[in-house]
């Protein structure tokens, strides 16, 4: 009886082996894995605090710098939020998802923040400069004409040819004409106040949401049926990942969950060179992946193309916006990596996290 549990275990465990070291089809790994590749939907604007207390929000900058969006209505920013796509995965049971920093955290160039910021507040520090030069001008010409009204006799005495009643309006307009160059320059000076430095912040202000293969998505709202924390972003420059969860903290039964195990993780030494590789996502978003059918995610494929150097998988598999955070795997169906960026100027050559990183994040 021992014997055959031995002999059962034996098989159990050969059977095993010979299923995780079994080579699939490329349909075979997709239709396997595709449940468990999300498409993400991020809505953003970011927020500044200035000196004063007042904010400034926009939802990004354009090719030249510019600000997108820019508003003091924190209801118009909510209102016209910056949406961004990315891609995702489940790692566990309990509705963790991986993906890339830069789908849930998109950064903005900061000293071009500050010198836009910097420039608005100049240009209207000098249109209230403007408006006082006017308000002196005003001053001087209301005084002119007081002078210019008083003539002299013989003896030196002076007379005006004003009423009472002119001299009366004029004394009140250079009363108020002081008294608003006084208010202008406290404004002024509140404005300048507002001169960013060095040290100054960002916060970005984001919503998540998610939707699987197959899912009708016709609005933002359709993402919000599956809504989505932000655990955590890697601190390494290096490491461009991120992991986002369920509310429900729950992956759903019928969705594939993609095994990183530290004893089973492709190490860089298994990664060989023309080594066929396969990625799921969602290039271009939901532009691309809208069917008469639902959304659809995208199988694409390609080969090593360099010998990773620890930082970076290189490979040659298709890839555009949209397709951040995609999971790229073996033709056995293991995870080798994180899609997370593309060459310039080419859509075959792109790159990947590979596995020590991942672990390292998910630590």
């Amino acid at each position: 009886m021992a014997h055959m549990k031995t002999t059962f275990k034996f098989l159990l465990l050969f059977a095993t082996i010979l299923l995780v070291g079994c080579k699939k089809s490329p349909e075979e790994i997709f239709a396997e894995q595709k449940s468990g590749v999300v498409l993400i939907c991020n809505e953003y604007y970011y927020d500044i605090t200035l000196a004063n207390g007042s904010h400034i929000y926009f939802t990004g900058l354009d090719e030249d710098g510019d600000f997108n969006g820019l508003t003091s209505d924190l209801n118009e920013v909510k209102k016209n939020a910056a949406i961004l796509n990315g891609t995702g995965f489940f790692i566990d049971q309990t509705g963790r998802i991986l993906t890339n920093r830069h789908v849930v955290a998109p950064e903005v160039d900061k000293p071009t923040v500050k010198r836009n910021i910097n420039a608005i507040i100049g240009l209207y520090a000098a249109y209230i400069e403007s408006l006082q030069d006017s308000m002196s001008q005003r001053y001087d010409a209301i005084q002119n004409y007081a002078n210019g009204s008083v003539s002299y006799d013989e003896w030196g005495n002076a007379y005006t040819s004003l009423s009472d009643n002119d001299i009366q309006m004029l004394s009140q307009e250079l009363q108020n004409l002081r008294e608003q160059y006084a208010y202008a320059e406290n404004v002024k000076e509140n404005v300048r106040s507002n001169i960013l430095n060095d040290n100054f912040s960002i916060q970005l202000h984001s919503q998540f949401g998610i939707a699987y293969d197959g899912d009708n998505i016709n609005s933002w709202s359709d993402f919000m049926k599956k809504p989505c924390n932000l655990l955590r972003t890697s601190n390494d420059a290096d490491t461009d990942l991120a992991l986002l969860q369920l509310k429900s903290k729950t992956t759903p039964q019928d969705k594939y969950i993609y095994e990183i195990d530290p004893d089973k993780a492709y190490k860089a030494e298994d990664v060989k060179i023309n080594q066929p590789l396969y990625m799921i996502g969602y290039n271009y978003g939901v532009a691309l992946a809208k069917t008469n059918k639902g959304i659809n995610a995208q199988f694409t494929s390609g080969t090593l193309t360099q010998v990773p150097d620890g930082n970076r998988i290189t490979y040659s598999i298709p890839a555009k916006q949209g397709s951040s955070g995609s999971p790229v795997v073996d033709d056995h169906g293991r995870l080798v990596a994180v899609n997370f960026a593309g060459s310039n100027g080419s859509d075959n050559f792109n790159f990947g996290i590979p596995m020590l990183r991942v672990l390292t994040f998910l630590k």
